[in-house]
């Protein structure tokens, strides 16, 4: 082609060539589909919407590039879109009482190649219909050729736009071979052997296998152990003769992640006071990131005992039931079993899941 002359859609297709697999069954139709989205950058802000300093009827897109497919026709290639400035963009007046709506922020492109009379890209707010309440409010429909940055909530006879009422719905794309940023609900279900996605709310990579599964790379984990206050009339272990808890070292916990599910990990025990209270042996509850979404129940180990009158059992109860409920809280059940009351417990090995 030296010096000579070639449609336009050859660059775009070089372009799509280096470009990510999008990794969803509605795009194999189209085989020159990208993954399009934003370029990603430190801490995420490439083509960022957020609300004017001041807060009024405007919001401000950050500097950044966008990969955008031409969704007007099958293989008509990429379209970088590069904005090299913070861009404010004006938010249609709000409705009256009542009238709640959602606007989207995006960048478009129109191309006359393929469709309409215009041939440029665009940073725009498309407005959506009104509805009788924020929860009602949907989406617009969108231009064909567009990336979605941001949701923007529209409330009844608002004069201002504030951090609030914008919901950052950018996605990310990469480069061939290039590791993908998304969230576990968003990640490609269909991706590549080899395609490789950081999953950001949960820490881990997922990758794509030769036979249409996903598996799952957890990163090295040192995560500390976690050591909590126990309650009123128990003694968290030690691990020298002599220690509360049969020696099995303090009460603790942490969370780590499994195969992309966090999990929840005990270890250490402690020694009761007869009559103490059993509903929660901790001095407190669980943080909300620690508490299982169902109860966990398990029999661990305790200090042996008989029961009167059954010949030849002295050493018959030798565990008790623990919960791990969704308050929070870490419960002895039946601690008074057999003729001596539970005065050590271990919870070393206890794991389950958190999700």
């Amino acid at each position: 082609m030296q010096a000579g002359s070639y449609p336009a859609r050859t660059d775009r297709l070089v372009i799509a060539s280096l470009m990510g697999y999008p990794g969803f069954l509605i795009d194999e139709a189209t085989p020159l589909r990208i993954r399009q989205g934003v370029r990603p950058s430190y801490t995420n802000q490439q083509m960022k919407v957020r609300a004017a300093p001041t807060p009024n009827m405007t919001v401000i897109v950050s500097a950044g590039m966008a990969y955008v497919d031409n969704h007007d026709a099958g293989g008509a290639g990429t379209y970088v879109c590069v904005n090299d400035a913070d861009v404010t963009l004006s938010i249609a007046p709000a409705g009256g009482a009542g009238q709640f709506r959602k606007d989207c922020v995006i960048a478009s492109v129109y191309d006359a190649g393929t469709a309409g009379s215009a041939s440029e890209w665009r940073l725009e707010v498309i407005q959506g219909t009104y509805a009788a309440s924020a929860g009602a409010a949907v989406r617009p429909s969108l231009p064909p050729n567009a990336q979605i940055l941001a949701d923007v909530s529209v409330g009844a006879s608002v004069t201002s736009i504030a951090a609030g009422n914008i919901s950052d719905v950018r996605q990310f794309t990469v480069g061939l071979g290039g590791v993908l940023s998304v969230s576990s609900a968003a990640a490609p279900n269909r991706p590549h052997p080899g395609q490789t996605m950081y999953l950001t709310d949960t820490d881990v990579f997922r990758y794509g296998k030769i036979d249409g599964s996903t598996g799952t790379v957890t990163p090295d984990q040192n995560i500390p152990w976690i050591t909590p206050a126990v309650g009123t009339g128990y003694t968290t272990g030690g691990t020298t003769a002599g220690s509360p808890g049969n020696r099995n070292g303090p009460i603790r916990y942490r969370k780590v992640i499994r195969d992309g599910t966090p999990y929840m990990e005990w270890d250490g025990g402690a020694t009761r006071a007869n009559g103490a209270a059993t509903t929660n042996i901790l001095a407190g509850t669980l943080p909300a990131q620690y508490i299982p979404y169902a109860v966990r129940s398990f029999s661990v180990a305790r200090n042996a005992t008989s029961i009167t009158s059954v010949a030849n059992s002295s050493s018959v109860v030798h565990t008790v039931k623990v919960d791990f409920d969704t308050a929070g809280q870490v419960t002895l059940v039946a601690a008074t079993a057999g003729d001596v009351e539970t005065n050590w417990f271990s919870l070393v090995g206890i794991s389950y899941p958190l999700a």
